[in-house]
């Protein structure tokens, strides 16, 4: 993991949301949310003081955060450590804070007949890449923007034969992954579970794969929010107003 050089917490919002509330439940996006994005998913760096912050809130919280990314179990862990709630791969995987998987999809068989033909595709197209996971696979061309009607076209005729599978537009990728499952699930199975149950949920995102969550934490009384549309596109800003929550220990309710 490396650790990147801003300052947790200096960056102000011109317009400050309400305090994150000790009896919030708090779900979290990762790339685009907490961090900012790379050239690829492993050449993210983790913003110094944020796995402090997150410690720091998971215990406010009393143990009601989970982070819920599109990125593998692993990868997550590689970047955060163990001892987080993960909502992994878009809610296909989801574990507690000690460790223990207790919800999990059926990987889809129809994911191998696309990840051949789409291994060749980004090998004849530099800067592109094929993120391959167990429950889906992901399309990334930040580095190479030309290429993203190409492979979007390609992916989508490989996957029209299998209705089971989802296509969806994210941030400079596309997502494949079997349908039934994404975030707003994902948060609604934890909310279920302890130490969450009974609290009001509070997701942040960014994409489109987080408007289910921004939907049903709203649904459920609580709060979504968008990093676009409440923190003015800055990663910096949601560290800030996690921050903040912290440094005002409660006062105020985001879920008001």
């Amino acid at each position: 993991m490396r650790a990147g050089r801003d300052h947790i917490g200096a960056m102000r919002l011109s317009s400050p949301l309400p305090a994150l509330s000790r009896d919030c439940a708090l779900f979290l996006d990762i790339d685009g949310t907490l961090i900012d994005f790379s050239l690829s998913p492993g050449g993210v760096v983790v913003p110094r003081g944020l796995l402090a912050l997150l410690k720091n809130l998971q215990l406010r919280q009393g143990g009601a955060l989970a982070l819920l990314s599109g990125r593998r179990l692993g990868d997550i862990e590689a970047l955060f450590g163990p001892g987080f709630a993960v909502g992994a791969e878009h809610g296909a995987l989801l574990q507690d804070a000690e460790g223990q998987v207790f919800a999990e999809i059926r990987p889809s068989a129809a994911l191998a007949a696309l990840a051949v033909p789409l291994r060749e595709a980004v090998a004849a197209h530099p800067g592109t890449l094929l993120e391959e996971k167990r429950f889906g696979l992901a399309l990334h061309w930040r580095a190479a923007p030309e290429a993203a009607g190409g492979l979007q076209a390609l992916a989508a005729r490989l996957a029209a034969p299998y209705p089971e599978l989802l296509l969806l537009p994210a941030h400079a990728a596309l997502e494949i992954r079997p349908r039934g499952t994404d975030k707003g699930s994902a948060l609604a199975s934890f909310m279920r579970e302890p130490p969450f149950a009974g609290r009001k949920p509070v997701f942040v995102g960014d994409d489109t794969t987080d408007e289910p969550a921004i939907a049903r934490a709203n649904e459920m009384g609580g709060l979504g929010l968008h990093v676009a549309r409440d923190f003015g596109g800055a990663t910096q800003a949601v560290r800030a107003w996690l921050a903040e929550s912290l440094e005002r220990e409660g006062h105020g309710d985001a879920t008001a």
